[in-house]
């Protein structure tokens, strides 16, 4: 999956502006799933790939398909669908490894010479779909933080689904959920795109075939297909 953060409007959708110098609400470090999947909430906090606090590119960052198995903190994928009737059928999560911590301007302190207190980390993400989440022009694909405890971080609007003899395709766009309403956050204001493509090959039905390479995400049924990496 990849995520395109639109910086601008990523600050915009936040109301704190202590420091008119500094956006607002900015990604500050990206973790891929290799770096991520080890690393203690407090080095989360406190790691840097990429030297200072300022804000970071946040278009292109990957966040990669987990298996039906991981390691660390990420979560497995249990997606299945019946290809013929992708949202009709949908059901469990896509895991998606990897993590971005955030900086929001608020009044701080500073510990061992640098700014705490405020920043905010999510992670152990999973995507998934529920029809009772169609409302207010929202597709009911949900991207969920579960670092700390599960929260709907961003919804994903204006999806598109294109699923092929070969191919799973999503993209759409993200949008503020109401996991980040309590920073003061702006609900709902779109702050990027994204998408997901993966291969499927047919599997016999009623068959979970599971080996080096392939990754938990299935289809069931006699049509069915498995998401492979």
């Amino acid at each position: 999956m990849t995520i395109n953060f639109d910086s601008a409007a990523l600050a915009a959708a936040f109301i704190h502006d202590t420091d008119p110098n500094r956006p607002a609400f900015y990604l500050e470090e990206y973790f891929d799933r290799s770096s991520y999947e080890y690393l203690s909430t407090t080095e989360l906090l406190t790691t840097h790939f990429v030297a200072g606090t300022e804000e970071i590119s946040g278009v292109g960052r990957e966040l990669l398909v987990n298996g039906s198995t991981v390691n660390g903190r990420n979560k497995a994928t249990n997606f299945t669908f019946d290809p013929s009737d992708v949202t009709g059928t949908a059901s469990g999560a896509i895991g998606l490894g990897g993590a971005f911590r955030y900086r929001i301007d608020v009044p701080f302190n500073i510990q061992d010479g640098e700014e705490a207190g405020n920043r905010t980390i999510i992670g152990d993400f999973t995507m998934e779909y529920d029809a009772s989440r169609e409302i207010n022009g929202h597709s009911g694909w949900t991207l969920f933080n579960h670092v700390a405890w599960r929260a709907d971080i961003f919804t994903l609007d204006n999806v598109v689904v294109d699923q092929t003899a070969d191919t799973l395709m999503l993209s759409g766009n993200l949008a503020i959920g109401d996991g980040f309403a309590h920073l003061g956050a702006n609900v709902g204001a779109i702050v990027g795109n994204f998408n997901l493509q993966t291969t499927v090959v047919p599997v016999p039905a009623a068959v979970w075939l599971f080996a080096s390479g392939l990754v938990g995400l299935f289809v069931s049924g006699r049509a069915g297909k498995q998401v492979v990496v």
